[in-house]
């Protein structure tokens, strides 16, 4: 599987997000899901169970779907995004990831915690036997020293995984913690880096930046910031931060805003991440001092408000005049009627 030269944003929205579900996505909310992530921009979209493959059970929580229902709805769906599932030795075991293969899955997360990480090499060679892009993810990295995650991800590398994950499982990473782990990975490995935060201390986006900046090519998210616990690095905001960082995600944060709204919101998901139109006042540098009269105009026109402050705030993001605002307005919905 090969990568432009810019950062890849993985949207694991479809498997770490299962946790704020109860692994109750169905067979209809992954075909929904694949295709908004992939028409949004996403490069690789990971599904199934939250822990993985062969892990429907009582003792890890019972998913709506069987695995192969989920690996086939993607299979199915997905024509440009590269699309894989999670996988832990002794959950899941090596009949799960030759079945997987055989909906030509491109990529699997192979996880263990970082002293265990030799349980993790059969199935590195396997599922590169099987053709798939291969990832390490050493779970609760923060248990050993960064020098030592240098060391296990030499020996990862040389054993064929191709991206090896530093993973923040508790949220409790600080940026220079995240910082000083990753770029002792890059020096030790010709492997690619990636890194995987929760957001138990608000911190799992910047924590993603941090990651970038230290050499990482890798980074994960989920729409409206939804999984296990206090959730994960958000999708839609994170796309957003790369660019204003420096780096292309080729990802559209309206799209995927749409998508929170018309999929995940009716799932009455527990509240996590970040409403949309908050994100895009950031976006906009706007101040919400002269949103009520963006709500007038956007009501009085039918035009949608968060685009509205976009315009707006591109024009004057410290005190837009009444005509400024009429003016946006009125552009966009003369753009909308044309396009419908």
């Amino acid at each position: 599987m090969t990568f432009s030269n810019r950062p890849v944003l993985l949207d694991c929205t479809l498997r770490d997000g299962s946790y704020a579900v109860n692994f109750q996505f169905t067979k209809r909310d992954t075909i929904r899901l694949c295709q908004a992530l992939e028409q949004s921009g996403l490069q690789m979209i990971e599904i199934g169970h939250g822990l993985g493959l062969g892990a429907s059970s009582p003792a890890h929580g019972i998913a709506f779907e069987e695995d192969e229902v989920y690996l086939q709805a993607a299979s199915e769906t997905l024509t440009r995004a590269k699309w894989g599932a999670f996988f832990i030795p002794g959950i899941g075991t090596m009949e799960d990831l030759e079945r997987a293969a055989t909906f030509e899955m491109d990529f699997v997360r192979i996880g263990a915690e970082v002293e265990e990480f030799k349980a993790m090499i059969p199935f590195i060679e396997r599922a590169n036997e099987l053709e798939m892009f291969v990832c390490a993810n050493l779970m609760k990295t923060y248990s050993v020293v960064p020098e030592r995650v240098a060391e296990v991800t030499r020996e990862l590398g040389s054993a064929g995984a191709e991206c090896v994950y530093v993973v923040d499982s508790a949220g409790c990473m600080l940026p220079h913690d995240v910082s000083e782990y990753v770029a002792q990975a890059v020096d030790s490995s010709d492997a690619m880096i990636g890194f995987h935060g929760h957001n138990n201390l608000d911190l799992a986006n910047a924590n993603c930046l941090a990651a970038l900046s230290a050499g990482a090519g890798m980074v994960d998210g989920t729409v409206r910031g939804m999984g296990r616990s206090a959730g994960n690095a958000q999708t839609e905001v994170l796309a957003h931060l790369m660019c204003r960082s420096g780096y292309s995600s080729g990802i559209d944060p309206f799209q995927l805003f749409e998508s929170g709204e018309r999929i995940i919101r009716p799932l009455n998901v527990q509240s996590q991440g970040l409403p949309p139109l908050d994100i895009v006042i950031g976006m906009a540098r706007f101040h919400t001092s002269h949103l009520p009269r963006l709500r007038r105009a956007a009501s009085e026109h039918s035009v949608d408000l968060a685009r509205l402050v976009m315009n707006v705030s591109a024009v004057d993001c410290v005190n837009p005049s009444d005509e400024l605002v009429e003016k946006s307005a009125q552009e966009l919905r003369a753009n909308r009627m044309a396009e419908e």
